[in-house]
Parts: structure tokens; sequence; C-alpha cells
């Protein structure tokens, strides 16, 4: 959900007290019609309708956060239009530039100004290499963010609806829909049990491609998409079938690169993270499925 600076503006004008169409442009400096236009790209979001030349804000969650938001900080407007919210939603994790880039889907160019920025007033904070954003200092605008990234993640005209996305960009998307149907090919811990790893699950992950309807996915492209469904739900289920897939696919996996692996490929050295299976969890249902762990000795 990316919006456009004079939307932006509009919203904090509502925030204001101001809804006619004429007020709006006045304070803006725009034509009465360059607003108009503007205001239906808002209607289309949901996020206000027109009545009689005034605008009229909905009354809801996002439209009350915008408000407020926009309102108090009206100079972080610059900093949230056009890319800058989904690089700041990237950020309520801890990333690499890289893993911003990929994430949000825009240039690494757009991705360092804004660093730039944020880090000047606090918004985003910096560890080594990596960056995230702020919420001590920010909560408010956190609250905005993880607003839009709930939403997003139930919107998407290439899904059913009442679907969870994982992950989506320009060509595909990862997401789960418990009620099933022919919506897209299954993937992810949906064809595991084609493996040989079989698991009970509450609802269906899927992947679809506008670019390769038709693709034959590989182990590879099967873990991707596991990895974007535990990148968002972390649970120690799913980590624990992701190094059961990795232990048994190592040979055709070990190119893969992710913080989830990077850190699986830890505990299965015998080293203890926070939020992940031990090495004897793994070890317990790897025998289960008769698949072999042995090659990774803990760590002495």
């Amino acid at each position: 959900m990316n919006f456009s600076r004079t939307e932006l503006q509009i919203i904090a004008e509502l925030a204001k007290g101001n809804t006619s169409i004429s007020t709006v442009a006045e304070a803006l400096n725009k034509s009465e019609k360059h607003v108009y236009r503007i205001v239906l790209k808002l209607k289309e979001k949901g996020l206000a309708s027109l009545s009689a030349g005034e605008i009229v804000p909905k009354k809801s969650t996002l439209m009350v956060r915008l408000t407020q938001i926009l309102d108090s900080y009206p100079k972080l407007i610059p900093l949230l239009a056009d890319s800058g919210i989904p690089i700041l939603i990237s950020l309520l994790e801890e990333k690499s530039v890289d893993e911003i880039t990929e994430d949000a889907d825009v240039k690494k160019s757009t991705v360092y100004a804004l660093l730039k920025k944020t880090l000047k007033i606090s918004l985003v904070k910096k560890n080594g290499d990596l960056y995230v954003l702020n919420e001590k200092l920010w909560e408010d605008v956190a609250d905005l963010l993880k607003e839009i990234r709930d939403i997003e993640r139930l919107l998407d005209p290439r899904v059913p609806y009442n679907s969870v996305i994982y992950y989506r960009d320009r060509d595909e998307v990862v997401y789960s829909n418990k009620y099933g149907g022919d919506f897209g090919e299954k993937t992810g811990f949906s064809v595991f049990e084609k493996e040989g790893i079989k698991l009970l699950l509450p609802t269906t992950y899927y992947y679809y491609s506008e670019k390769e309807p038709e693709k034959e996915l590989t182990k590879k492209d099967i873990f991707r998409h596991a990895l974007f469904v535990a990148g968002k739900d972390p649970s120690v289920r799913h980590l624990i079938f992701l190094a059961l897939f990795y232990c048994k696919f190592e040979e055709e996996l070990k190119e893969v690169k992710h913080d989830i692996v990077d850190n699986l490929k830890l505990v299965l050295q015998g080293e203890k993270i926070k939020g992940y299976p031990s090495f004897e969890e793994i070890k317990e249902k790897a025998a289960i499925y008769g698949i072999e762990i042995s090659c990774h000795r803990p760590a002495r």
C-alpha cells in the first residue's frame, strides 16, 4: 500500500478538519481537479469518499492512525511517500540493505537514500550492517506500519479472498488458504509430504507466478517458499521441519541464503539460539522420518 506525497498531504489536511475539495486545494496549492483525482485514489484504498464537494474520511483504524501520525509529524510525509512505507515495513525486522531491497522490491540506491534520512531522526537504528525501525522512540509509527503490513498480508488481487500472504513481488506470490481449492500450485510445507516429510497442517500453502504459471517447482523453490512462511510465522514446529528438509536435501539447498538457514546451521552444530528448536529436538524428529543428521555434529 504505497502513498504518493499528495495523498499523504490530503490526509494531513483532513486531520486539521479541512474537508472541502476547494479548501484542501488551496492549502496544497493544487487545482481542485488534481485534488479530486487524488481523493479518488484514496477512495480506491478504502480511506475516504466524496459527498457534495466534501472529502469524508473513512472511520477505520488505518485512517485514524494515518491522520494522527501525519498531524503529529508532518515532516514524515516525504519519508512515508512512494516507496517509503514498503521500506519501513521491511524494517520492522532487522535486515541488511540487500534484504531490504529484495523485501521492498526497490532499488538499492532508494534504500540508501531513505536510510540516510531516517537515521538522522532516529526513526531507524543501525546495528553493524543491519538496520531496524526504532520502535521505542517511534512506537506510533511502528503501529501504523504494522497495521498496513497486516492489511497487505490479506489483500492481493492475484489470490483468493481470506488468504494470508507471506511473500509477493511483481511476478510471484506465496500465500495460504485454509479452504483449499484450485487457487495455485501447492508449495512449501504443503508438499513436504511428497518428499517424505509428512506433517498435519491447518492450512494449505500455495505459489502463483504470473510470469511462469506452469513452472515446475524445484526443491530449492519449495524450501524458499517455506522460508517465507517461517519468516512471518517462526514457530518452533516450522523451524524443525525446515531443518529436516534442509538435512535431507542439503546438496540442493546449500546455496540458499537466509537468516533462518544460518541459524539452523548453528543449531545443527549444537548451538542454542533463542526461539529455535534444540539439536536434540531436531534429531528426535529426524529419527521418526529416517533422516540422517549425523553429518552435523554438535559443537563440543
